[in-house]
């Protein structure tokens, strides 16, 4: 009878592309959190050693980069997607709404994504963030704004947002009914829209 192979070494490490270390880098974040994500943790759980993974990825920042532009991408995905043929109140609502519960299903992910500042010194993460607006900006030409006040009025929209998940997220929100309060800030904000 012909002999196994040992199984001592475990199962063997799955084969590694700069896509799959991404993909890996995106499910740590959301279990470890951004502080945490090494590349000896990343290689720890792909299952083999630091060096492996510099022949894919150049470096941790270019890892960490890379891992906030897919992630812009997703969320400007996802944005399309759910405010795809509304307007005004009904696509402020659902835009709002997917963009917290994808805060509160992506913790790590939503945390690299407010990283880096708007205007910092990578123009094309600049680029891609103010791309990320554009969704949003184009809900705002339904109530008539345009040009820089829908830039504008779409910062603001994402500001009260950002500042409403990280409260729920930190616990500072706890015994209060977060998803009637939510509802009606976004109702508030949207109204505004209408008399500027």
């Amino acid at each position: 009878m012909a002999s196994q192979p040992s199984s001592t070494t475990g199962r063997r490490p799955a084969r590694l592309s700069r896509d799959s270390i991404v993909n890996a880098a995106l499910t740590f974040l959301d279990r470890e959190g951004w502080d945490a994500l090494t590349i000896n943790a990343l290689a720890t759980q792909l299952g083999t050693k630091g060096p492996s993974l510099y022949n894919h990825v150049h470096s941790l920042d270019d890892l960490r980069r890379t891992v906030r532009m897919r992630v812009v991408g997703d969320i400007i995905n996802m944005l399309n997607t759910v405010g795809q043929g509304r307007t005004r109140d009904d696509a402020v609502i659902a835009m709002a709404s997917a963009y917290r519960s994808y805060a509160h299903h992506h913790p790590g992910r939503y945390s690299a994504f407010t990283r880096m500042p708007l205007g910092g010194d990578d123009p094309e993460f600049t680029e891609a963030t103010r791309a990320a607006a554009a969704p949003v900006i184009s809900v705002l030409g339904s109530y008539g704004l345009d040009g820089e006040n829908a830039f504008y009025a779409a910062l603001e929209f994402w500001s009260a947002m950002h500042g409403f998940v990280l409260l729920e997220m930190t616990g500072a929100m706890n015994g209060i009914d977060t998803d009637a309060v939510y509802s009606d800030m976004v109702m508030r904000l949207a109204s505004g829209m209408e008399r500027r």
